[in-house]
């Protein structure tokens, strides 16, 4: 090439132009893939927090119906084995006041022999 001839720089340019459009398109297509991902990621994500809280709620219901029959029936068996008790109550105080009224008579008899008041005359 002379002094005088430029070197034809268009080829360049067009060659420089392409690559850089086409880098630019790997990068969109990657951006694109990458939100693409991303969303199914959440869209994943969201789907098996939704079963898992589903699946949760179910137990704790579960849970809660047989807590609640437990303690049902654990009312139910006190309530049948006070009952006998309540029957019982009444003939127990009986005794139970007939003994003290009979332990008093006798203290008061063993008081009067002590002082010689129980002399019969």
């Amino acid at each position: 090439m002379s002094a005088k001839q430029t070197p034809n720089t268009n080829g360049w340019v067009e060659s420089a132009t392409n690559t850089a459009n086409t880098a630019g398109q790997h990068v969109a297509d990657a951006a694109k893939a990458t939100r693409d991902y991303v969303a199914d990621a959440a869209n994943t994500t969201t789907n098996t927090a939704q079963q898992k809280k589903e699946e949760t709620s179910g137990v704790l219901s579960d849970t809660a119906q047989k807590a609640r029959e437990h303690v049902a029936n654990a009312a139910d068996s006190v309530s049948k084995a006070a009952k006998p008790e309540e029957e019982k109550t009444p003939g127990f105080l009986e005794k139970t006041g007939t003994a003290v009224v009979n332990t008093a008579q006798g203290a008061v008899e063993a008081v009067k022999n002590t002082i010689g008041m129980n002399d019969k005359k």
